[in-house]
């Protein structure tokens, strides 16, 4: 069996997920690299190899389960066992009531129900480990409710019960979940934010975040993490 811990990131292409994806490297995990954008991921892949490791890249729409779930259980079942699952991919839609059922819609199935097929198919296999971590990429919106974006509020306050759930659920199994919460994160997402980038949280920020909760004892489960921004009056 694979002594070789392994890491599954989506959205892996940028911002965040890029920088989780080249921190992990650094620490020797073998990576499955999830994204839309395949020229991206293949970018990714050439710079990590410097760091000397194995990397699989599944390029395809999230939202589209059935067809990622095929490669991501072929890779799986060949590397025989799954350590970090960090589940990043996610879209932003403005509007609360003047968003349309079918913008709730897509941001439900991209912010919330993919995360759930993710999560279904890494227990399993952390189960018969004994241990493994989830994170949550979730949101402070999932933390307070801000007006506006109540369609991506509402996916973000989903997703960080989804997580606190599975951490009452499976913490007794070795299993740790975390929400990681920030405030704006200066990524492609947070263009037109109303707040310069360079006062923004760090994509670089929550990758260190991440190692350092991976470098706990394993007694130490963190629920959530929430990031805020310093408010200037």
């Amino acid at each position: 069996m694979n002594t070789e811990k392994v890491a599954i990131i989506t959205g892996a292409s940028r911002g965040i997920g890029r920088e989780v994806a080249r921190g992990l490297a650094k620490k020797g995990y073998q990576l499955v690299l999830i994204a839309r954008n395949q020229e991206k991921l293949i970018e990714l892949q050439h710079e990590i190899k410097k760091f000397s490791v194995h990397s699989e890249l599944i390029a395809g729409d999230i939202t589209k389960f059935a067809t990622i779930s095929k490669e991501l259980d072929l890779i799986l079942q060949k590397w025989g066992r799954c350590d970090v699952l960090v589940n990043n991919a996610g879209i932003f839609i403005d509007g609360t009531l003047n968003a349309s059922l079918e913008d709730y819609q897509q941001i439900f199935d991209t912010n919330f129900r993919a995360q759930l097929n993710f999560i279904k198919t890494v227990i399993p296999c952390m189960q018969n480990q004994g241990n493994g971590y989830i994170f949550n990429i979730a949101s402070i919106a999932g933390k307070v409710g801000y007006p506006g974006i109540a369609a991506y509020t509402a996916s973000k306050f989903a997703l960080v019960g989804l997580s606190e759930s599975l951490h009452a659920e499976y913490s007794s199994q070795g299993i740790k979940v975390t929400s990681i919460c920030p405030d704006w994160v200066a990524t492609d997402m947070a263009s037109g934010a109303p707040i310069p980038e360079n006062e923004m949280i760090q994509a670089k920020d929550i990758s260190r975040i991440i190692h350092g909760l991976l470098d706990l004892s394993s007694a130490a489960f963190i629920r959530e993490v929430v990031i805020e921004l310093a408010r200037k009056s």
